[in-house]
């Protein structure tokens, strides 16, 4: 029973500090929450929250478990051909579907449209198009998950991994929620895509045994966001 509450401790601990630690630091600095400053100062701090989600899982298990070595591979980072492929894809499949049904509800609550200058904006391409992925899916699906479900079983692994990837999102959501003063329709068509995504994501990593398909999926939804961000700005 103690080297459960170990496990649950450290894992805690990693996820906590790699998604609260930084805001609670710009907070202590400034007396502001990090969406509140300049766009290049929020974008340089959601790049060490994402930094951290990429870099902690691995010292974790290198440092705080038996498992030295083949680290990435422990994390799902194996790669599956086709099979990675057409599931990760598939996924995505479902949640454009399910993000069109919670449309139906309302418009989901959503960060305020921003200016940025021209290498802000490729900042901005490259935090979202190659570290958010990489970094949520390590930590969420390759670190939580994993860890999860082989200590309690697949659904507390995917369940427990969709939960904390939604807290970690719930400062912001708050933030831009209370600002544009949303709807309650806003906040439900809002939880709906990230907890059922969330959940999605996890279905994809344990079906492929891979965590390159939860990255697959979760690459192909920023890339339609960016697309479509051009399209409609």
């Amino acid at each position: 029973m103690s080297k459960h509450k170990n496990t649950i401790a450290i894992l805690l601990s990693v996820w906590f500090i790699a998604n609260f630690i930084p805001h609670i630091i710009v907070f202590l600095a400034s007396g502001k929450i990090y969406y509140q400053l300049a766009p290049v100062w929020g974008l340089a701090v959601e790049s060490s929250i994402m930094l951290l989600n990429l870099l902690l899982p691995v010292i974790s298990l290198r440092y705080f478990s038996h498992q030295k070595e083949h680290i990435l591979q422990n994390l799902g980072w194996r790669w599956g051909g086709w099979r990675t492929i057409w599931i990760g894809l598939l996924g995505f499949v479902v949640y454009m579907v399910t993000m069109i049904g919670t449309q139906l509800i309302g418009e989901p609550i959503g960060s305020p449209p921003q200016r940025f200058t021209s290498q802000e904006l490729v900042f901005v391409l490259i935090l979202l198009l190659v570290l958010t992925a990489a970094a949520e899916e390590m930590m969420f699906r390759g670190y939580i998950q994993t860890i999860l479900t082989k200590e309690y079983g697949t659904w507390i692994g995917i369940g427990s991994a969709a939960m904390l990837f939604g807290l970690r999102h719930l400062p912001m959501d708050l933030y831009n929620g209370l600002v544009q003063h949303a709807p309650p329709t806003a906040w439900i068509s809002r939880m709906l895509q990230l907890y059922i995504g969330a959940l999605l994501f996890g279905m994809a990593r344990h079906r492929a045994k891979s965590t390159w398909a939860s990255w697959i999926m979760h690459e192909a939804v920023l890339i339609l966001i960016v697309i479509l961000g051009i399209v409609l700005s």
